[in-house]
């Protein structure tokens, strides 16, 4: 019974690690992309969003919004 106790905590520390560390990579590539709609926008002279609000939004929309920028940032080398 020790040692199944032992290797059920030993499982669950490794469970809470693994959840940590996938939620750091999350907030890494989250601070990549506000910083790159921040970039954009500066570019194409759009008022730049407040870090605080961007880091409201999930990564999902976050990565939409930053696709938009770079697809009007292409478009507008266009005209």
């Amino acid at each position: 019974m020790y040692d199944q106790r032992e290797k059920a905590i030993r499982d669950h520390q490794w469970l809470v690690e693994g959840a940590r560390e996938e939620g750091r990579e999350e907030g890494r590539e989250e601070g990549k992309v506000i910083g790159t709609i921040s970039t954009l926008q500066g570019i194409l002279g759009e008022p730049v969003r407040a870090e605080d609000e961007l880091e409201k939004l999930d990564l999902d929309e976050l990565n939409r919004l930053c696709a938009d920028l770079q697809q009007r940032l292409r478009t507008r080398g266009d005209s």
